[in-house]
């Protein structure tokens, strides 16, 4: 009886001294959480391991993160999944209905913004835009000349279009001086004519009187006008016109209005024209409500797959302007010591329980076989 006695004691001792040392080991992972002294004297594993290595920790984590945890390859892959681009679609498509039922008023939510919507403002923006723009595209195209701007079909409907023009005239100037007035036109030309030549004027005039002469001209001056070679003679006049132009810069043509006068007129004309006061007092949903389905439907899946494209293209360079590493590093380091023994008890209380355990375990079997071999050299 004395025999499993003395085992069963030295087995209790063993198991008593191994859980409490595995225990005391994994309390001095974190405790004490400062070092302590005796005078000038610091005692020995004061502050407790994690305390004490808690910057080179938190360095080693942060490169743990970056290197094999959040890597720009993992995140890649994560962004090209058709799964994610499904659930991202999808959540970005509730995100814009609800923006799209807005019932805000445009410059209501431009104040949100806090972009100043005052309409005058507004208006000399973009008078001020238009002419900018202006200037930048006569400074490319000043010194080219008019006809290397025209499209082809421009330049046919140009050429018919001098036909047309030459006929329109031809019947204008007929109509005119085949009405009334026209007549007393003729008239009042040749009554002019014949008051300057003096005395030659006045022995025709005695002849025949103006009145006479102009129902003898008029119908050979209206059988001019309407003759073929009088259309022939516009068309050949508006084209060669017509070929001057175009082969000019198109500077020269600027020149000749006035460039500050165009800029003006163009940015005025288009601020004015605009109904700014109309689109700023209209709602959210009242501009899209026409095109909301397509927004939704249509444009956002053609949005996320390109954002996230352009995300995984450009994911490498962006972690590393984002230095995570010194992210992890610097959290870490701010962490209380007793955050972090929390944090730690949390994911692995169980198994710290089973090292204490397992230590109780290991120290009763040797207290066993010390025993045993007690017993025997005994």
């Amino acid at each position: 009886m004395n025999v499993v006695l003395l085992i069963l004691m030295m087995m209790a001792i063993g198991a008593l001294i191994g859980g409490l040392t595995n225990s005391l080991a994994i309390k001095m992972l974190f405790r004490p959480y400062k070092a302590k002294y005796i005078g000038k004297y610091r005692l020995p594993f004061t502050p407790g391991l994690i305390p004490k290595r808690q910057q080179e920790l938190a360095r080693q984590l942060g490169r743990m993160v970056v290197q094999h945890l959040l890597t720009a390859e993992g995140i890649r892959k994560k962004l090209e999944e058709s799964e994610f681009q499904r659930q991202m679609t999808l959540w970005v498509q509730d995100e814009v209905k609800q923006l799209l039922k807005q019932e805000k008023k445009i410059n209501e939510l431009l104040d949100s913004f806090e972009v100043n919507a005052d309409e005058g403002k507004l208006r000399r923006k973009i008078s001020y835009w238009v002419e900018n723009q202006y200037e930048e595209m006569m400074t490319q195209y000043r010194a080219v000349p008019v006809e290397e701007l025209l499209p082809e079909n421009w330049k046919k409907k140009a050429d018919k279009g001098v036909d047309k023009l030459a006929a329109n005239i031809q019947l204008k100037l007929s109509t005119y001086i085949d009405s009334p007035e026209g007549k007393r036109k003729i008239s009042e030309l040749i009554e002019h004519y014949l008051t300057g030549q003096g005395f030659l004027g006045n022995m025709i005039s005695s002849f025949i009187t103006p009145q006479g002469l102009t129902d003898k001209a008029h119908p050979a001056v209206l059988q001019y006008v309407r003759a073929p070679e009088t259309k022939e003679w516009l068309v050949e006049l508006i084209g060669k016109e017509k070929d001057y132009w175009v082969r000019q810069p198109v500077g020269t043509i600027e020149e000749k209005v006035g460039k500050n006068a165009i800029k003006r007129t163009l940015g005025t004309t288009v601020a004015k024209t605009l109904p700014l006061e109309n689109w700023l007092n209209r709602t959210v949903a009242d501009w899209v409500k026409p095109i909301r389905s397509k927004i939704i439907q249509d444009a956002v899946p053609v949005l996320v797959a390109q954002a996230g494209t352009l995300l995984a293209d450009r994911i490498e360079p962006m972690m590393k302007k984002l230095h995570l590493a010194e992210i992890v590093q610097d959290q870490v380091e701010a962490f209380s010591i007793g955050r972090l023994e929390a944090m730690v008890l949390d994911i692995s209380r169980r198994e710290l329980k089973m090292i204490t355990y397992l230590g109780a375990l290991l120290g009763g079997l040797i207290g066993i076989i010390q025993g045993v071999i007690v017993l025997i050299l005994g």
